[in-house]
């Protein structure tokens, strides 16, 4: 999401805090873009959303050329703060499977179905996209990291804390649409299905140094 009142973009990889940072930073208008494609968007619209004056403002807006959209649109996301967070794959992949909005699937099939599931889809996300990984969220079409800061679920308060002082807003998160879980995530996972989330998001676990741990 883009925020201009804040000058942040905010890349909502699902199951990792988005629905808490969304309850300061506002709705994103159009959910889970990936930072590729919100620095193309910026360079090509008017990405001030909502109300008469907006409408009227991109039409105008859309009549500048697109050398100069191109040209507005490179110098905010450049000066943007942008940001996101990650999570451990073994334990995402547990919270979308207990996940009580949008997409249910705990009361259609077992977790070892689930991770099966996981296993031969393309998108872990209700709305369809291609991100196999997480690192996908952040990166361009040659694997260049375009984010300023990637902070992780595991230590989220603290890591909050870091991009609310960057943005000036308040520095402790509304907890919205906690799973209810009383097992730890290790305690889903067999020795095969662990292995399963091992090599599907081998990318993430080596990239960000995640472990199957406590």
């Amino acid at each position: 999401m883009i925020s201009h009142k804040h000058k942040c973009i905010f890349v909502e990889v699902p199951k990792t805090g988005s629905t808490s940072v969304r309850a300061i930073l506002g709705k994103a208008w159009k959910p889970h873009l990936n930072l590729w494609e919100i620095k193309n968007l910026m360079e090509s619209y008017w990405t001030h959303f909502g109300g008469r004056k907006n409408r009227i403002l991109e039409c105008l807006y859309l009549t500048l050329s697109k050398e100069r959209r191109m040209e507005i649109g490179r110098r905010q996301f450049e000066t943007y703060f942008k940001f996101g967070f990650v999570r451990n794959p073994w334990d995402r992949v547990v919270s979308l499977y207990e996940r009580t909005e949008a997409l249910e699937l705990r009361e259609k099939m077992t977790f070892d179905e689930f991770v099966d599931w996981i296993h031969y889809s393309s998108s872990t996300c209700v709305h369809s996209s291609p991100h196999r990984y997480q690192l996908d969220w952040f990166v361009d079409p040659n694997g260049r990291i375009l984010t300023d800061f990637i902070g992780r679920f595991e230590r989220l308060d603290e890591d909050w804390a870091f991009v609310a002082q960057k943005l000036g807003v308040a520095a402790t998160l509304p907890h919205r649409r906690v799973n209810p879980r009383a097992r730890h995530y290790r305690e889903y996972y067999t020795a095969r299905t662990r292995e399963i989330i091992a090599a599907k998001f081998k990318v993430d676990i080596d990239h960000f140094g995640y472990e199957f741990a406590g």
